[in-house]
């Protein structure tokens, strides 16, 4: 599952293209600017380099529990420009699941991408909604839509019909679910399963309560000691979830919820370590105990293509730092680096303009966080975050991600080594825990 912010430099080679010569923005769009040979070329050298034993071993070293292995629903079907290009998918999990076993740490299995879009983003496998204006400039985030579920129908903000094709739909993503079931539902590092990543706030509710207890039934019927994970779909709300299971048929039922403060632009620091105990808010109405399934240290949105290849959707709050572009990771036969020299690197989305910065590469420097808050400031922020998860009963929480090129963070590895994942820390005084 491919986000050009996490590998910058796998996705270089589409810098400067124009829509006819193809340009990748996502799993679906690099597949399809490719073609299955060299798509599936750069995919498996990008597998093999990005995730090592030595990486697992270390996850391992830094005290992890359990990880959240985001996957697409292509992995054991794949249709259109993922067919080829993904070959070889399926095998690698089954070597990272055997890996974490072998060193003690428990997968959350998680489809995070699903035929159509659940939600629009890079993050889904296709960035839906997305047009060409001219050969050089295109344009997402104001029509983004998501069609997993139904053609969406984005002027009266409704879907038009729902799809419960075998080839599509809910259906379709119960086949995925069963047949990921089937094949990794059984291995001992399995700990715990999510049926989709965050389907956007315009779903269904209806249906995806459905889509959720059917999934759920299939998962039990293969393995009732996985952990059913069910997103809230940015509905962290008790009264729209507390109906979904009785209260009598609990047991292994978590909701994960993701909680970003990067996108709230707070000044203060001990506003952003309140936000994290004002979580309490809902979760101790929840009939279910809560995973944060994303959060991160950032204070703002600079990290390079947080909002997607050369495009954002929220302008930065501080003054963003740059750095020198990471140099790529992948081997030599498969690497593209950036051209270092040029002013501004194309292609064009909506994001030019005042504090949109932060989404382009420029004389070769890319963009991170602000340095705003100090080191200290971040260890203190990060300390207090595993102490509020900790005092309003988050059982589990899940830093996003594992590594990151560019931005320490984003990234557990570099965040705990550079300590700042020390519950240690003091918490900063501020507001009261509101309850």
């Amino acid at each position: 599952m491919l986000e050009p912010w996490i590998t910058p430099s796998l996705f270089y080679r589409f810098l400067n293209k124009t829509h006819s010569q193809g340009v990748g923005m996502d799993s679906y769009g690099l597949c399809q600017a490719l073609g299955p040979v060299e798509g599936n070329r750069v995919m498996r050298s990008h597998w093999d380099a990005w995730v090592t034993e030595d990486h697992v071993r270390g996850l391992a070293e830094r005290q992890v529990e359990v990880v959240r292995l985001p996957i697409g629903d292509w992995t054991l079907k794949p249709y259109g420009p993922y067919i080829g290009c993904m070959d070889g998918a399926a095998e690698k999990i089954d070597w990272f699941m055997d890996m974490c076993q072998k060193y003690g740490i428990k997968v959350l299995l998680d489809i995070h991408a699903m035929k159509g879009s659940q939600n629009g983003f890079d993050n889904s496998g296709q960035s839906l909604g997305l047009e060409w204006t001219d050969e050089n400039n295109f344009v997402h985030w104001p029509i983004e839509s998501a069609n997993w579920m139904g053609d969406y129908d984005l002027p009266n903000n409704e879907y038009k019909n729902i799809y419960f094709e075998q080839d599509r739909g809910v259906n379709w993503a119960l086949d995925v679910v069963k047949g990921l079931m089937e094949r990794y539902g059984r291995h001992p590092a399995l700990y715990a399963f999510e049926p989709i990543n965050e389907p956007w706030w315009n779903s269904d509710y209806a249906v995806l309560k459905g889509y959720y207890r059917a999934a759920r039934n299939i998962i039990r019927s293969i393995n009732p000691d996985v952990i059913f994970t069910f997103h809230d779909g940015f509905m962290y709300d008790a009264d729209m979830w507390n109906d979904l299971f009785e209260d009598n048929d609990l047991h292994n039922v978590v909701m994960d919820t993701h909680f970003y403060q990067a996108w709230w632009g707070k000044g203060a620091l001990p506003d952003y370590c309140w936000g994290y105990y004002n979580l309490w808010n809902t979760a101790h109405a929840l009939k279910y105990p809560v995973w944060v399934g994303e959060w991160s240290l950032a204070t703002d949105v600079c990290a390079l293509w947080l909002g997607g290849f050369n495009d954002a959707n929220t302008a930065a709050v501080f003054p963003c730092s740059y750095v020198e572009c990471p140099k790529p990771y992948m081997p030599a036969e498969t690497a593209v680096d950036v051209d270092r020299t040029k002013d501004i690197n194309g292609p064009f989305g909506t994001a030019l303009g005042d504090g949109f910065d932060h989404a382009f590469i420029k004389n070769g420097m890319c963009a991170t966080d602000s340095t705003y808050f100090s080191d200290a400031d971040v260890a203190m922020l990060g300390g207090c975050a595993l102490r509020a998860f900790d005092d309003i009963g988050i059982t589990g929480q899940f830093l996003w991600t594992f590594r990151n090129e560019l931005e320490d963070k984003w990234s557990y590895t570099n965040a705990f080594d550079k300590g700042w994942l020390n519950t240690a820390n003091p918490v900063p005084q501020g507001q009261p825990l509101q309850q």
